[in-house]
């Protein structure tokens, strides 16, 4: 049974043979799997079970700083401004160390002040078939290697639009109900779309979504702002996924935090898999334990406590939490909580590896 296959047995609650496996790591644990390993792609590495695709991006940098430079942002020459104007800066990296992947968010739209500013800047065309003209082909090798194909859309509303606006902004935008806010959130809504709907056509067997909503208390904003703002514009997305596809087709959702309070109404949405369950503010058990007949999950293994400070042996019993839930009828694909940064010992990153391996299921009947 090929990792496609066994994901779809996993998500139907068909008797899968394994665990489906996915490992994110970052730049630093890519340079130690190449040295350990001899290759940078983890899913060749490590055999994993998915391949994520995604638009190809035409950046026009140039265009977006002499358009922030009119609305008094002026982006430092280190930085990289990326499609629809998102601009991070890199920090020295004598200042970061062994986490030389981190960079520093900017906020280019903060100082906006209207609508009618919003509509002069150069908007990337999302609608472009260059950009997804490569996706039928590319999901067509990876089902030629037996992976599941995932359509990348993990920031889908929210996060890009407090990315470029600041969140305290788009907090202040809401409640002045001046429309910026509002029509950034439009903007990405329609992007999304554009994308899921193209994932759909070129055959991606998981859609995933996904905008961080929680702390690790609970819900960053109260549930009736999530439900006036996000949840109406995520439902657009996923319909269209829904109206779209022509085979099943699962959509994750991501968030980190505790997001317990909006979960039914994820699942009233049609989300079919929720990531990333992080153990230190959603137990396991609990979530897993009430919600396991409406939704899938994906992730479980923390990397806030289990990854950098456990035993092999405390990863491994992290593990065997999943495969039990899966003997009782869970679907759970199990991943890090988050991409794994450099603090994690390779040690660890093997025992995650070994123990999701070694799971193997035995079915009566």
């Amino acid at each position: 049974m090929n990792a496609l296959e066994n994901f779809q047995r996993m998500m139907s609650r068909q008797k899968p043979e394994r665990l489906p496996f996915s490992l994110p790591l970052t730049p630093p644990l890519v340079d130690r799997m190449e040295k350990e390993t001899g290759t940078r792609d983890a899913v060749t590495a490590f055999n994993l079970d998915f391949r994520e695709v995604d638009p190809v991006y035409f950046l026009h940098p140039e265009k977006w700083r002499a358009a922030f430079a009119e609305i008094g942002f002026h982006a430092p020459e280190t930085a990289e401004v990326w499609f629809a104007g998102l601009t991070h800066d890199y920090p020295s990296a004598e200042s970061l160390g062994a986490a030389y992947h981190l960079r520093q968010m900017l906020h280019p739209l903060e100082g906006v002040q209207s609508v009618a500013q919003l509509e002069k800047l150069p908007w990337d065309d999302f609608r472009n078939p260059a950009m997804i003209a490569h996706l039928p082909e590319t999901v067509k090798k990876i089902h030629a290697e037996g992976r599941v194909a995932v359509g990348g859309l993990q920031c889908t509303i929210f996060e890009f639009s407090w990315y470029l606006r600041g969140m305290d902004n788009l907090y202040v935008d809401w409640a002045e109900e001046n429309g910026i806010s509002d029509w950034l959130l439009d903007w990405f809504t329609e992007r999304s779309i554009v994308f899921a709907r193209a994932y759909c056509r070129a055959g991606c067997d998981v859609v995933f979504l996904g905008d961080d909503v929680g702390t690790q208390q609970d819900m960053m904003m109260s549930v009736g702002m999530w439900r006036e703002h996000l949840k109406p514009r995520l439902k657009k997305v996923i319909d269209a996924v829904r109206a779209t596809q022509t085979k099943p087709t699962w959509i994750a959702y991501h968030s980190d935090g505790n997001i317990q309070r909006i979960l039914p109404e994820l699942i009233e949405l049609g989300v079919d898999i929720l990531n990333p369950v992080q153990p230190e503010c959603m137990p396991i058990d609990q979530v897993v334990g009430q919600y396991k007949d409406q939704i899938g999950f994906w992730g479980a293994i923390g990397t806030q406590t289990t990854l950098p400070f456990g035993s092999p042996a405390d990863i491994a019993s992290a593990v065997r939490v999943c495969a039990d839930w899966v003997k009782r009828g869970a679907a759970i694909t199990v991943a890090p909580t988050h991409v794994i940064e450099p603090d994690v010992p390779w040690t660890n990153v093997r025992a995650l590896v070994d123990a999701v391996k070694a799971v193997r299921f035995e079915w009566k009947g």
